[in-house]
């Protein structure tokens, strides 16, 4: 297969894409036309309409019920049908929206060798397709949920739909069939590291920090990263070469910042913050640990909540680094979210359009618990980037002045504001290059990757930048400035047939079909003669979702 790109110089691939909503669902995947317009669905709002093929919208079948998270949806369709229908829903999910031959060979053709797949904590050893017998599961309730199950420690009424591990197994030998790396993202874990549709468990408010770290009886995480990597560590050699490295937690204690006095509405407190403190003897001695390993850093790290996610990513550092999988070339890619820190941490000053305070912190955090070989040989540091989510990168179609209610930094029409705009806004990639070379030994060989990112200006598609101009623009900037940077880049996600507007700027797949990028495929007829058929990329839905 070959790819007619617009212009090779013009037009690069990433570096990587998501296989997002595949083994870990966020609902604006699963939207149907017309029914959502924010990626972070606002509290009080059900946005997940579907999970094709068996299930196809409420309006198909009153039996469909919307959804805010997987375990919502794995819940409501048990409730509403039965314990073998939900399993099954989830189960041809899995086994159609991402084909292993089919999608993995176009990656390739592309020139795309990476992949990150999102995926639950929750697995197990047995396969759906062994316990169906006339389309229906042949064992008792009791006996499917311990089975296709994990009940949630911190929820007793939550039940999360397991993945097979053997469909990962099979990923990974179809991966290395066609020379493509994938990285296992955790991307959730039970109780929710995190508030949002992405956790698992919303619209629950999380309990993973408050009911499942180290301060608590149930320090539950710590023991299912050392399982998930013991599991690895027994693959054998031919599977894990298509493994590229394994990432411990998505985006930890992501909003914890913001959150740090608790959910408050009109004033009055709802829901107490999801990341407490450390106790002060165990955060002393932490710092101090820190301040130990002092061999070129600038930066102090400063005391409060964000030390216990810290904390927790840094013993999952010791469990890979006393595992064999280092050894045989898997790297660990460690995800840490600027929005873990309160902003009372930093003044307005500190902020520059080359320097983020942040990305800093973490920098210095990275050098005191790695080592120079370490960071240029598989510890990678990964740091998501999304203009959507960022006041001074946005852009949309409407003044700022619109009734106060769009943030946006350019109007999509004004050339000259996107052009200034995105200029400041490229300097990301160096930044954060800086950042290491100032805080780390060797800073220059780190390896360092941007696990998220897309083309989308506005977290609103609503008012995001849809044109065809805005979004070449954006997504070219992003790739040569991480390039420039020696940055892996990973696209946010790859395929969204049931996205409607989403897709424009979030679907890889029709990304590139807006973009006008064709594959050429060459076959023989019965006289021998070549026949080369030219195939549009696109990410059109195959089933309704309504």
């Amino acid at each position: 297969t070959d790819i007619l790109l617009l212009d090779d110089d013009s037009f690069p691939m990433p570096n990587g894409v998501n296989i997002g909503s595949w083994l870990s669902l966020e609902d604006y995947f699963f939207v149907g036309k017309g029914h959502a317009n924010e990626v972070a669905t606002n509290d009080g709002t059900i946005a997940g309409r579907c999970l094709p093929p068996l299930h196809t919208g409420p309006l198909s079948n009153s039996n469909n019920p919307m959804w805010y998270s997987e375990t919502d949806l794995f819940t409501n369709l048990m409730r509403k049908n039965s314990v073998g229908y939900a399993i099954s829903v989830f189960h041809e999910h899995r086994k159609t929206f991402f084909n292993f031959e089919k999608d993995l060979q176009l990656l390739s053709s592309l020139g795309i060798h990476k992949i990150r797949i999102p995926t639950s904590w929750c697995m197990t050893d047995d396969n759906p397709d062994d316990y169906f017998l006339n389309n229906n599961m042949t064992d008792d309730n009791k006996g499917l949920l311990e089975k296709f199950a994990c009940q949630d420690p911190f929820f007793e009424d939550v039940l999360w739909p397991a993945v097979p591990r053997s469909m990962i197994i099979n990923l990974l030998k179809s991966c290395a069939k066609y020379d493509i790396k994938a990285t296992l993202d955790i991307h959730t874990y039970p109780g929710g590291t995190s508030p949002g549709t992405f956790s698992g468990v919303w619209p629950r408010w999380p309990r993973f920090w408050t009911h499942g770290d180290a301060s608590s009886e149930k320090d539950i995480g710590r023991q299912l990263w050392k399982n998930i990597v013991h599991w690895l560590e027994l693959l054998d050699d031919d599977i894990l070469q298509g493994l590229q490295g394994i990432t411990p937690m998505n985006e930890p204690g992501h909003l914890a910042g913001i959150f740090a006095n608790g959910k408050i509405v009109n004033g009055n407190i709802i829901q107490k913050p999801y990341l407490p403190p450390l106790l002060p003897d165990a955060a002393q001695s932490y710092l101090n640990n820190l301040s130990s390993n002092n061999n070129k850093h600038t930066t102090k790290i400063p005391d409060g909540p964000h030390l216990r996610v810290l904390k927790w990513l840094d013993d999952a550092v010791d469990v890979f680094r006393e595992s064999s999988l280092q050894k045989r070339g898997i790297h660990l890619i460690m995800n840490v979210h600027e929005s873990l820190f309160e902003p009372t941490l930093f003044s307005d000053s500190e902020y520059k359009e080359d320097y983020n305070p942040q990305t800093y912190l973490i920098a210095a955090w990275w050098s005191r618990i790695t080592t120079a070989t370490e960071r240029r040989t598989w510890a990678v540091l990964d740091i998501h980037h999304y203009h959507a989510w960022s006041p001074q990168c946005m852009g949309a179609t409407t003044n700022n002045n619109d009734n106060n209610t769009v943030i946006a930094s350019y109007r999509c029409n004004n050339i000259t504001e996107r052009t200034d705009t995105l200029t400041k806004c490229f300097k990301w990639a160096n930044s954060l290059r800086t950042a290491i070379i100032e805080e780390c030994v060797d800073g220059t060989n780190a390896l360092l990757m941007s696990g998220e990112m897309s083309a989308s200006t506005h977290h609103s598609v609503k008012v995001s930048c849809l044109d065809t101009d805005t979004l070449k623009s954006s997504y070219k900037g992003q790739l040569n400035a991480a390039r420039q940077a020696n940055i892996d880049l990973y696209w946010w996600s790859y395929t969204m047939p049931y996205g409607d507007l989403f897709r424009s700027a979030w679907s890889f797949k029709h990304f590139l079909y807006r973009m006008g990028i064709t594959t050429n495929n060459t076959s023989s007829n019965n006289n021998g003669s070549s026949i080369i058929t030219t195939t549009i990329i696109d990410d059109e839905p195959q089933y309704p979702c309504q």
